[in-house]
C-alpha cells in the first residue's frame, strides 16, 4: 500500500470505524484533502484505524495546518449534526 493510501485510510479511520464506511461527504473529502500531509508529518508512526491516530492529531493540534484544523472542525460539526438528526428520528 502506498504512503498516500495509508494516510488516507488512517484519516478516514481516525475518527472511528463507522466513519470509514459512511457515505463520502464534503467534510470527509476536505478532511482527506487537507490532513494527509499532517498525518504523514506527525502521525504516520501509528497504524491506520487505531485510537492512537486520533490521539496524535489531538496532541499535535497546534502544529496542524490551518486547512487541516478547519477540516477537522467542519467534520466534527457535520458528525454532531448527523447524530442530532438520527436521535430525532
Amino acid at each position: 500500500m502506498t504512503a498516500t493510501k495509508t494516510a488516507l485510510l488512517a484519516i478516514g479511520l481516525c475518527l472511528g470505524p463507522a466513519a470509514a464506511f459512511a457515505e463520502q461527504s464534503p467534510a470527509r473529502e476536505a478532511l482527506k484533502q487537507h490532513c494527509t500531509g499532517d498525518y504523514m508529518d506527525y502521525c504516520s508512526a501509528y497504524a491506520p484505524g487505531g485510537p492512537e491516530v486520533e490521539a496524535c492529531f489531538k496532541a499535535n493540534l497546534k502544529k496542524l495546518s490551518p486547512g487541516c484544523s478547519a477540516a477537522i472542525t467542519a467534520y466534527k460539526k457535520e458528525q454532531r449534526a448527523t447524530r442530532r438528526v438520527s436521535e430525532a428520528r
